[in-house]
């Protein structure tokens, strides 16, 4: 389920974003030889700060994922967003996470109401792991079996939009940069399964800088 042209496109209606894609990022596969797996990479500077699209084509067009971080490295009083939609054979899956690290709590009233909105949504049940009671309440893991892609696709759109729009009324404070950077060192650390991927892929001080200077950069350099 590729949703990167579509939340590249929102966001550019709604900020101006500049593209700093490194060159040597923009395009990979795994193995090098006989790719099983292709990566196709965009990084933008925004008004909220950083946001990376990342598509990956597996198994010849089997598996198609879309991620989709929206950090803001601004300091701006918002949450990490991390958008995952992914589809399989009859499966599809949307991940739409939030991850508070701001110091005085972060505020996105238009999503308080989002878990009722988009109940009717079959929830996706997960393994667990550490990352999952980090996750806001109004966090949406949603799909499985012949999950109506189009409706995963709308809800996604809803909360890039409101994410987007509380980005414009958002307040700005140095002390956050100190939760954004734990959290940054835990998702490393700690681990989620694009970590265990990209390491495959670049090494392990490789995938490091990838995931710190382009995925989740932590302060934008002014």
């Amino acid at each position: 389920m590729l949703i990167s042209d579509e939340i590249q496109k929102i966001t550019a209606e709604n900020s101006v974003i500049m593209d700093v894609t490194p060159g040597e990022y923009a395009s990979m596969k795994y193995p090098r030889l006989i790719p099983l797996m292709r990566f196709s990479v965009r990084q933008f500077l925004c008004h909220f700060g950083n946001l990376a699209l990342m598509d990956t084509n597996a198994l010849g067009g089997r598996m198609l994922l879309s991620t989709a971080v929206f950090t803001p490295d601004t300091g701006m009083d918002l949450p990490v967003l991390l958008i995952d939609g992914m589809k399989m054979k009859n499966k599809c899956l949307m991940y739409v996470e939030y991850y508070d690290c701001t110091k005085g709590g972060a505020r996105l009233p238009s999503a308080e109401t989002q878990k009722d909105e988009f109940s009717y949504l079959a929830d996706y049940p997960e393994k667990d792991a550490w990352y999952i009671k980090r996750r806001m309440p109004c966090s949406l893991i949603k799909g499985g079996e012949n999950a109506s892609e189009e409706k995963l696709r709308e809800m996604a759109v809803s909360c890039v939009r409101r994410y987007l729009d509380a980005a414009e009324n958002s307040g700005t404070h140095p002390e956050n940069f100190g939760g954004l950077r734990t959290f940054q060192e835990q998702m490393w650390t700690l681990g989620n399964p694009s970590v265990g991927t990209m390491t495959k892929v670049l090494g392990k001080d490789g995938a490091e800088r990838f995931f710190k200077a382009v995925i989740m950069p932590c302060e934008r350099v002014r």
